[in-house]
């Protein structure tokens, strides 16, 4: 059985295990800043952002027939898209353990967050995909998404980012 629950403080380090490994599955793992402090502090204390709650939300799949442990995550959350008038979810990371994988977690992960859109009325789940990751590429394209090749993600950080603020 595969049980998927919202996360909790004592998750984050079976979390940020995961966040590595998706970071070394993509040849990245240079790339990961995020500390567990940091982790903990944006999803769940409600005052570290603006708005007085947390902003960033995280579901976790428990295995509990093999090893009753985090085995895999999705990161997300709520967007709005302009044209659909209504809030959708923005996944920003999935991540099943490698060893587990097949097993349908990274599905009942997808299921889990659709079902939270049908019962929300939120427009649409979205998404990137690294396209070098053929296995992410071949798990998604079973969900039968709408691939958006016409658009060019873009992001501003670091020096770029500081530039434009002045």
């Amino acid at each position: 059985m595969i049980l998927i629950r919202e996360a909790q403080p004592a998750d984050i380090p079976e979390i940020m295990e995961l966040i590595y490994e998706l970071a070394i599955q993509e040849g990245q793992p240079e790339k990961v800043k995020i500390t567990e402090e940091e982790l903990e502090f944006s999803l769940f204390d409600g005052s570290s952002t603006p708005l007085g709650k947390p902003m960033v939300f995280v579901r976790v799949a428990i295995n509990c027939e093999a090893y009753n442990r985090v085995d895999g995550f999705v990161l997300f959350w709520l967007d709005f898209p302009t044209w659909l008038g209504r809030h959708g979810i923005y996944i920003e990371d999935i991540c099943v353990r490698e060893n587990v994988r097949g097993l349908g977690i990274g599905t009942e992960l997808m299921k889990n967050l659709a079902k939270m859109c049908v019962e929300n009325n939120y427009s649409r789940i979205a998404w990137w995909v690294y396209d070098p990751n053929i296995e992410a590429v071949d798990f998604y394209s079973k969900t039968n998404a709408e691939i958006k090749g016409d658009y060019t993600v873009r992001h501003l950080v670091g020096e770029e980012l500081l530039n434009l603020a002045k």
